[in-house]
């Protein structure tokens, strides 16, 4: 009962509560309905704004304040006329802080609120005191805020509208509001302003906004940073903003004639500004390589902006700006640029380094220059291939009018292109006048269509009118033109034309200096040219090359006919000319070529062409073959003749069908004469029927060819070939010019036949016949008969022999070469197949190997030879044996040959091996013969038979030696190697025994080699050292020797000469008469080509006196020094040697001392001219001269009577010349220019001439006792 009880009384105390929670709920609901609170909340926020002159004004609240609370048409109205009004809100207001006082929102959305802020009269600023905004004593804070309306801004009669969205979050901090918006949007459409701002966070207080922007769009601007405006005392703004990838508007130059085409910009401002003055640091960047920085002032007026100044450096360049805009839109500037780079700023420019200064005025309007003045002077000096050049001058453009205010400037180096006058760009009509000095062609090419790839010009171009119907005239000449495949030293036009596009109303006259045109030379010309609506005439065109010429005139009417009224043609001694007009007719893509008639000296062209389809007739009589060559000048047929005939050209409408009935007379073709020459055929599908060719040349030579051959054969199907021919006594080259390969090679005169049939993919010829006089490029082989067969791909020539001068080669081959027209693998070796060569034979030169061994002059005595050749033409086997009896070989090293050679070797396998090889060198003006003293072994690599590889070994006892020009010569052990392919090795030792070496010494003449270039490369490494008694004589010295010199070469460079070389004894020849004897000293060589330094020393004695010598240092540049027991001065020993007494013992005066002066001097400078004009020249390096004799110098110091001074040059041995003149009073300038001629040693005869042009001739004897 109990526990019934207490659950009775706790159901009813349930049941009570429960009744109280739905009566406060109820009570609760009711209270805080908006109609309860509106009063309260409109009196507690016309408390906040009463003060500062405002008054809300709420007409209606709906809803909860538990949940959402609306309300429509919302104002507020301030005292002077401000209006903000509010037509739909919806917000969520927290209870509890409202019952505190505070307004703490939960989300607020306003649509479409209508802003009219206060204008004081005639002020365009708005009233900020107006609004007295303080949102650091606002205690709101709203977790979701979103407005969106208009502020009405009023513009003289009308009003401009900007329209604003918000979306994010403010609240009140400590002493400010706290922004953190989403999205913050302004729009205005005049003046534009475009606004759009996601994530700016920050705060805001009466006295200063401070926000941060991480993405903004500005009028275009994409910005982010940071931006302080303090509103203390003193009003600052700081701000660092980041600009990305700005893309200038093309709208700011859409009313120029030019636009550019600006690349897309990043920068980064750090800026500060008290609203008045602007001062911070920038930099700038893109993705074309611009990165500079710097720093700008920029100032606030009243009515406009002054930028003091804009400096930006890097790129090795620096860029300066001063200006002013006002706030009408007028503007000005001065900007100065130091090597700037407008590649950098500007989209597909080529690299520049400008310097200088551009001055700029101007009236922009809404963002648009619509008038600007431009005044600039800038120098470049990379664009024009780092040319110096400039650019100066003014413009100003308004209204699509162009003033060219002060001249247009620009030069590159030399070239100047000046222009004036006035440009149109609304009715397109331009007056401009252009002056050219020494314009090169990259100026020239900027003021018409085409280009010229050379010329430098000179003069004044004028243009006036419309674009359409410009007309034009010029005056200008042309240094250097280069055209397309026109060149010309020099090129004057002069003219005008009233319309340059339809080329009509005008004249025009050309002049022509040295030139070519496709290859025709020619040495000057001239034109005139008339123009009218329908019709240029032609009044005259020439060019002219010395005796040659071409002239004609005419007129070409209405585009498609010209007419030429007198047309002539001198070359080379030829001449054409039309007794009647020529009209040629161009219709759409088609010539023709009427019935016209032209004379070739005594001859005559007559017929018509049209081309496309290609159709005509020319008829020859008489005419020179020469006019093939003029008309193609690329013509490489080797023909002369005079022709007879007719030609056809697209028969019955066929354009391939060519028909010849052509006969040349008394010619000649690639080296064969003729007097009659007959072609009959027809060509037709590609297929030649050739009825009858026949060359004759009286009765000794003769050639006919009749048949059918496919000059244009399809390789799918088989055309039928039926060819015949015969010859007599015919020059190859009628052949081998055909075939390039052949052409330089094969040369002789073939009798024979020669005929093919089959088809072109299966063809099949004969050949038999003789040829006479043959070579094979320098090897002679006589005549040469033999007959072959070739099908199947192969050609078989059944026997073959080569007789010339009692030599006799025979053999046979087959040869698997592919002549099958059509195949692909034509004139090649067929793939797959084998060579075979069998030749054997008795001669008596082996030429075919002297002309392609190095050094080898030729080789001959009685030689046996046999050669197989097989296997696969690119690893030939080659085997055979050669056999040498009574043999020489002579080389262009010495001029003794090896002698009574005896020799056998075998080829096996491409290896030529040599079983013995035995000869003789000596001196055969000594009439003496010795026992064979040279043998030679070793093997010879022929697997490429032209390039054989070497590996021989020479070996001669007391073998002798005598260079071609007798230099040197003596006798010797030989021990030489010689190994390599395309570069030979010689190397090994050379021990001199007994001989001399009479070569002068003359300083780089000793490098003079005697080899003749061979046909391959060789290196020489070769060791001679001095044995026995060896002796150095010439006009300078007499000694022997003893020593060792060793001589190199590596490929085409020069000897190289290293050693020592001791003298033993000897003299030395002074060059005044004395010989000093007791020679002793060595000569070193460095192996640096010939530079042999000098420690010498020898002796004389006039009277009592002993001179020594002493001579060191390089051989081109010794240092001599005089001494003697006497203890006399070198100027003293001098005295002594050149005229055995000393000045003072004589009693010498001081003019006797003068002339004995000029005797030492004279005796030296003739010395030092001799060598001086040898080296000069260059005569004796080039063999031209052997020797050099000057005498008569000293007659540049004292002219004495009966003195002459004289050059004379040996050519050879049995040849000289002279030239001598004389400086005495009574001889003056007499000249006698002279030649001797060795008969023999001991006859001559002379002669010369004077200068009055008589000839003097006088024999001279002389006797040996």
């Amino acid at each position: 009962m109990r526990v019934k009880a207490i659950h009775l009384i706790m159901n009813k105390r349930q049941t009570i509560y429960l009744i109280l929670a739905f009566a406060i709920s109820i009570a609760g609901f009711l209270l805080f309905r908006p109609g309860v609170w509106q009063d309260r909340i409109e009196s507690y926020l016309n408390e906040q704004v009463n003060e500062k002159g405002w008054t809300i004004e709420i007409n209606d609240l709906s809803g909860h304040l538990f949940s959402t609370l609306y309300s429509e048409n919302v104002s507020l109205i301030h005292e002077n006329g401000a209006t903000v009004f509010l037509p739909s809100i919806m917000t969520r207001i927290k209870v509890a802080p409202l019952l505190k006082g505070r307004i703490e929102i939960d989300q607020l959305s306003v649509s479409h609120a209508a802003i009219q802020p206060y204008f004081k009269p005639n002020d365009d600023s708005t009233s900020i005191d107006s609004f007295n905004f303080a949102p650091e004593n606002i205690p709101l804070n709203i977790r979701q805020l979103n407005v969106d309306g208009n502020i009405y801004i009023p513009f003289d009669d009308s009003s401009r509208t900007v329209h604003f969205l918000i979306a994010g979050s403010v609240g009140d901090g400590k002493d400010e509001m706290v922004i953190d918006l989403q999205e913050f949007e302004v729009y205005c459409a005049s003046p534009r302003i475009d606004i759009v701002i996601n994530n700016i966070s920050g705060s805001l207080s009466s006295k200063e906004l401070e926000v941060d922007i991480k993405n903004a769009i500005i009028n275009g601007f994409n910005v982010s940073g940071h931006f302080d405006y303090d509103r203390g005392e003193k009003s600052t703004i700081r701000s660092q903003l980041e600009l990305s990838e700005y893309e200038i508007p093309t709208q700011i130059f859409s009313k120029l004639p030019l636009q550019p085409n600006l690349s897309k910009l990043s920068a980064t401002f750090h800026f500060e500004s008290d609203l008045t003055h602007y001062v911070g640091d920038l930099f700038i960047r893109n993705d074309l390589g611009l990165d500079m920085g710097g720093s700008f002032d920029l100032v606030r007026h009243a009515e406009y902006f002054r930028l003091e100044s804009l400096e930006l450096a890097g790129n090795d360049a620096k860029f300066k700006l001063q200006g002013l805009f006002e706030d009408k839109g007028r503007f000005n500037g001065t900007a100065q640029l130091e090597a700037l780079d407008v590649s950098q700023w500007i989209l597909d420019q080529p690299k520049t380094n400008l310097s200088g200064y551009v001055l700029v005025n101007g009236e922009a309007h809404e963002t648009t220059i619509t008038s600007l003045d431009i005044n600039a002077e800038i120098s470049e000096s990379l664009l024009f291939d780092r040319e110096a050049s400039s650019f100066s001058g003014g413009i100003s453009y308004k209204d699509f009018k162009l003033n060219i205010t002060n001249p247009i400037t620009m030069s590159i180096g030399p070239s100047i292109v000046s222009v004036i006058g006035t440009t149109n760009f609304e009715d397109n009509s331009v007056n401009l006048e252009f002056n050219l000095t020494d314009a090169s062609t990259f100026l020239i090419n900027n003021f018409w269509a085409d280009s010229l790839s050379g010329g430098r010009a000179t003069g004044s171009l004028k243009l006036n009118g419309s674009i359409d119907t410009l007309g034009v005239s010029t005056d200008l000449v042309i240094v250097g033109l280069e055209y397309n495949n026109i060149s010309l030293s020099s090129f004057e036009l002069l003219g005008n034309l009233d319309n340059l596009n339809a080329f009509s109303g005008g004249a025009i006259k050309v002049k022509f200096g040295n030139g070519t045109w496709n290859e025709y030379g020619f040495e000057n010309g001239t034109g005139e040219f008339q123009f009218r609506e329908d019709e240029i005439e032609i009044s005259s065109f020439e060019l002219k090359n010395g005796q040659d010429y071409l002239q004609f005139n005419g007129s070409v009417e209405q585009d498609s006919i010209l007419i030429l009224e007198r047309f002539q043609i001198a070359n080379k001694g030829h001449y054409l000319i039309n007794p009647s007009p020529i009209t040629i007719v161009s219709t759409d893509d088609r010539i023709s070529f009427e019935p016209f008639e032209i004379h070739m000296d005594d001859g005559i062209i007559e017929g018509f062409i049209k081309t496309n389809p290609l159709q005509g007739r020319l008829k020859f009589s008489n005419v020179s073959t020469e006019l093939l060559k003029l008309a193609n000048r690329d013509f490489g047929y080797d023909l002369t003749g005079d022709i007879f005939g007719e030609v056809s050209i697209g028969q019955d409408l066929n354009p391939d069908d060519v028909s010849l009935d052509i006969t040349l007379k008394n010619g000649v073709i690639a080296n064969q004469p003729f007097d009659d020459f007959y072609i009959s055929s027809l060509y037709r599908d590609g297929i030649l029927h050739l009825e009858d060719l026949t060359l004759t040349d009286g009765e000794k030579t003769g050639l006919q060819v009749t048949g059918t051959f496919p000059v244009k054969a399809d390789s799918t199907k088989p055309t039928m070939v039926d060819v015949q021919s015969s010859f007599k006594n015919v020059d190859l080259t009628i052949l081998t010019q055909f075939a390039p390969k052949w052409e330089t090679l094969l040369f002789g005169q073939f009798t024979g036949n020669f005929n093919m049939g089959g088809s072109t993919q299966r063809t099949r010829f004969d050949l038999e016949g003789k040829i006479d006089n043959t070579f094979f490029g320098p090897i002679p082989l006589g005549t040469v008969k033999g007959e072959a067969h070739y099908s199947n791909k192969k050609l078989k020539i059944n026997q073959f022999s080569s007789t010339w001068n009692n030599n006799l080669l025979t053999g046979k081959a087959s040869l698997p070469i592919d002549y099958d027209i059509t195949s692909p693998n034509v004139q090649k070796w067929h793939p797959g197949a084998e060579l075979m060569v069998k030749t054997e034979g008795n001669i008596h030169s082996a030429v075919f190997l002297s002309e392609y061994l190095a050094e080898t002059d030729s080789i001959i005595g009685d030689i046996n030879i046999k050669l197989d050749i097989s296997g696969p033409p690119d690893a030939l086997m080659r085997n055979g044996s050669i056999r040498i009896v009574n043999g020489e070989i002579y080389t262009v090293l010495m001029d003794e040959p090896i002698r009574q050679i005896s020799t056998m070797g075998s080829l096996n396998d491409n290896q030529l091996s040599i079983q013995s090889f035995t000869g003789n060198i000596y001196d055969s003006h000594s009439k003496v013969d010795v026992d064979q003293n040279f043998t030679l072994n070793g093997s010879m690599d022929f697997t490429k038979f032209f390039e054989p590889r070497f590996d021989l070994h020479a070996v001669g006892n007391q073998v002798f030696f005598r260079s071609l020009n007798g230099d040197i010569e003596g006798y010797g052990d030989v021990d030489v190697t010689i190994s390599g392919k395309d570069t030979l090795e010689i190397t090994g030792v050379v021990a001199a025994k007994t001989g001399a070496i009479y070569m002068e010494f003359s300083g780089d003449d000793a490098l003079e080699a005697v080899e003749e270039k061979g046909r391959t490369t060789t290196n020489y490494n070769i060791r001679f050292p001095i044995e026995d008694t060896f002796s150095i004589r010439n006009s300078q010295i007499d000694a022997k020797i003893s020593g060792e010199i060793a001589m190199s070469k590596q490929f085409d460079g020069d000897w190289n000469y290293s050693g020592e070389i001791e003298f033993v004894e000897g003299k030395i020849y002074y060059y005044l008469g004395d010989v000093f004897e007791n020679l002793q000293g060595v000569m070193t060589l460095d192996g640096q080509g010939f530079n042999p330094t000098l420690d010498v020393s020898a002796s004389t004695r006039i009277g009592d006196a002993e001179i020594m010598l002493g001579v060191f240092g390089p051989f081109d540049n010794p240092e001599w020094r005089f001494e003697s027991n006497k203890g006399y001065t070198e100027s003293d020993i001098l005295q002594l040697l050149t005229f055995n007494t000393r000045v003072a013992e004589e009693g010498f005066t001081a003019e006797g001392l003068g002339t004995q002066a000029q005797t030492i001097l004279g005796a030296y400078l003739e010395r030092q001219l001799e060598r001086n004009f040898v080296r000069a020249t260059g005569l004796k390096s080039a063999g031209l001269i052997e020797d050099v004799e000057i005498s008569g110098s000293t007659d540049y110091l004292s002219q004495r009577e009966g003195e002459e001074f004289s050059i004379s040059a040996k050519v050879n041995q049995n040849f000289s010349f002279s030239y001598r003149r004389s400086f005495s009073l009574q001889g003056a300038y007499k000249k006698k220019v002279g030649v001797e001629y060795k008969l023999n040693p001991n006859f001559s005869v002379i002669g010369n001439v004077d200068e009055t042009g008589k000839v003097h001739m006088k024999f001279r004897i002389r006797r040996i006792y």
